[in-house]
């Protein structure tokens, strides 16, 4: 679900706040010219009275159209953050929404010199003192970080949320150095994303000549699938690759089940500057918007951030606890969740002071405190299936999505169980597990699952990794795998901070393949485990206190009539023909927006197939329909396909685009690309 649709979702739960310490004007389009005569296309909230009392300026840079994109969620945040005394200037990156040019990827360097233009131009304001932050989720949030390490003069802190420092390893593309099919998912959502036109009312007649540039750009599926390794490419806007360089504070903020969660541990342990986090229940969405509740007052929390760096305001945020954190209560795990239940907690330090880490040990069907036979071995040689429970790596709390009852998946897994636990475990931090594996095939995946056992026998998951076992001295430079060489590997799980109650047992689970959260190695594989020299490494919660924060608030609504609802589906099924399916359809409803009168549509489709046994098989293909129209202006539609398989020697990306303008065809493209797999 985009922006738009989520922020009319979340309305009902959030306290609309429309009188402020001072009054807001709202300017769009503003244009910013960028050094090589590019102008960037900006919409800039502040304080009516900024020239004569002049405040920061906050940036938010991101290529998801401020005016019909995430407009609905820009009014709920930017005027009431501009109302306690701050210039908000949200800026549609170069090449999309109404700025020049054309998106080529992904964080390149020129996005990041525009960044930096940006913010000496807003510095140079006569509405600004001079100071500035960096804000933004998703793609804001790595913006802030790349920016951030830029040093440039003015910028006093940053913002980030659902971020990463680390583009290979902890983003939507490889994980454990296995390609996710998040990859493809969200790059066709790009290229649906950047097939529509600008808006005519903005750019005047230029909108056709910008609208048939950005069609013609081949989509990024196949770039970013052909990136197998952690080379430059990928390096180039990971902030890893010198913790150092970032030296302004960083507020890093995710959500339990966002993909996001781990970078938050990462920049709490590695950043050199001050780093203070938040981590509640949430997908992929800014803490006030947010699902699963509870939601909290983030605008609040920014502002106190806001406040004491680029304010030199007394309030007290360097002495927050080092983490913030919601501790998840046991919940019957269903595709979509309106609320967990749990309670928050003030962690003073991490990494954690006195905190104890719980070693069990893999033997028989079980896990142990104690160590198994010497000698004492597990064959794993489960085929290539649909995991149907699995859930999506990017999961936004809005629709049916998130990890379902494990049972089914773990059917023909390794299954590792503690017994019943008498007393509660806390659980908070990221699970290492240790293995002593060989393959018999020179490619081989492992991934690890960590459940809690309900008494009724439901299985929730809490956790999980990955591990292309190729990749197990690194990302670099990967080797093909000696069969029967057995191999020492260590799979750092995903974060976690959830309960396990008293009546529970702990579950380990290992399969060789998890489709369709990644895609399967080529062939089938039999690993063999030396359990003896296995073990899993829990972070079991500290002792701290309880900490609670002030209700959401928002500023009211924009202006936009619902003319149909939206609706979202995810079925799972076997075709007749003994073909594994999962099918997601999205309609995020068609929508008016009154301030720019324009209509909006977008309907989409994506579909992950898998004949069981055979990894070769897998399919996944997307469709998405988008048509737009402006009063006494044009009407337009856009549908992008894409299609991904792959066989041992290859990945094959096949993409068609057609835009239509009054009904007529203006555009047709295709585009089909090979792949070659390197290791995966």
């Amino acid at each position: 679900m985009e922006p738009v649709a989520a922020a009319r979702q979340a309305r009902g739960s959030v306290k609309t706040v429309d009188t402020f310490p001072r009054q807001v004007v709202e300017h769009d389009p503003i244009w910013i010219s960028m050094p090589d005569g590019a102008r960037l296309a900006a919409r800039i909230w502040l304080p009516a009275d900024a020239e004569a009392d002049p405040v920061p300026a906050i940036l938010e840079p991101i290529p998801y159209r401020r005016r019909d994109g995430t407009a609905e969620r820009d009014a709920l945040s930017h005027p009431w953050m501009a109302g306690q005394g701050y210039a908000i200037i949200r800026v549609d990156l170069r090449g999309s929404g109404d700025s020049d040019g054309v998106l080529e990827d992904e964080y390149l360097a020129q996005e990041q010199a525009d960044g930096l233009a940006v913010l000496a131009w807003a510095a140079a304001q006569p509405w600004c003192t001079g100071r500035t932050g960096v804000y933004g989720i998703s793609w804001g949030g790595f913006a802030a970080l790349q920016i951030a390490a830029l040093r440039p003069p003015g910028l006093g802190a940053i913002v980030a949320v659902g971020a990463t420092h680390d583009r290979f390893a902890e983003d939507i593309h490889f994980k454990g150095g296995c390609l996710l099919t998040e990859n493809p998912s969200w790059a066709s959502y790009m290229f649906a994303y950047q097939s529509r036109p600008p808006d005519p009312n903005v750019v005047g007649d230029r909108w056709r000549d910008i609208w048939m540039s950005r069609l013609a750009r081949q989509p990024l599926t196949t770039r970013w699938i052909e990136g197998q390794t952690r080379d430059a490419y990928w390096r180039h806007g990971s902030i890893c690759e010198d913790w150092g360089a970032v030296q302004v504070p960083i507020l890093s903020v995710s959500g339990w089940v966002d993909g996001y969660v781990n970078p938050v541990f990462e920049l709490l342990e590695n950043a050199q500057a001050p780093v203070k986090a938040l981590l509640g229940p949430w997908g992929h969405r800014y803490p006030h918007l947010a699902r699963p509740h509870p939601a909290v007052g983030f605008l609040q929390e920014v502002r106190r951030w806001w406040d004491r760096w680029l304010k030199d305001l007394p309030t007290g945020v360097e002495d927050d606890p080092a983490l913030r954190t919601f501790i998840q209560a046991p919940y019957i795990p269903t595709s979509s969740a309106l609320a967990r239940a749990g309670s928050w907690l003030a962690v003073p330090t991490w990494p954690t002071v006195g905190s104890l880490t719980r070693v069990l040990y893999l033997t028989g069907a079980q896990l142990s405190a104690e160590p198994g036979s010497t000698g004492e071995t597990l064959i794993l040689a489960d085929p290539a299936r649909t995991a149907f429970g699995a859930g999506r790596w990017l999961a936004f709390g809005d629709g049916p999505e998130l990890a379902v009852d494990q049972r089914d998946d773990d059917t023909g897994c390794a299954v590792f169980d503690t017994r019943t636990l008498y007393e509660p475990m806390l659980l908070l931090g990221r699970p290492e597990l240790r293995l002593a594996v060989a393959s018999d095939r020179p490619l081989a995946q492992i991934i690890a699952r960590l459940c809690a056992v309900a008494a009724d026998g439901a299985v929730r998951r809490l956790s999980w990794g990955v591990l292309n076992l190729t990749h197990c001295n690194g990302s670099e430079r990967p080797r093909l795998l000696q069969p029967s060489r057995l191999y020492d590997v260590t799979i750092r799980l995903d974060g976690l901070g959830d309960t396990v109650a008293a009546g529970e047992r702990l579950r380990l689970v290992l399969s060789s393949s998890y489709w369709p959260m990644i895609w399967p190695s080529p062939t089938p594989t039999r690993l063999t485990i030396r359990l003896d020299q296995c073990r899993l490494a829990l972070p079991t919660a500290p002792n701290g206190a309880e900490c609670s924060f002030e209700p959401p608030e928002a500023s009211p609504p924009m202006a936009a009539t619902v003319l149909s609802a939206g609706s979202s589906t995810r079925v799972a099924e076997v075709t007749d023909e003994g073909e594994e399916r999962v099918q997601v359809s999205d309609d995020r409803g068609r929508v008016r927006f009154e301030a720019i009168r324009e209509v909006k549509h977008e309907v989409s489709r994506e579909t992950w197939r898998l004949r069981p046994g055979d990894p070769c098989s897998a399919i996944y293909e997307s469709e998405w329909r988008i048509a737009m129209s402006w009063d006494d202006g044009p009407t337009v539609e856009t549908v992008t396909r894409q299609t991904v398989t792959a066989d041992a020697r290859c990945f094959r990306v096949k993409s068609c685009l057609e835009a239509q303008e009054h009904g007529t065809s203006v555009a047709s493209y295709e585009w089909d690309d090979e792949v070659n797999r390197e290791f995966i």
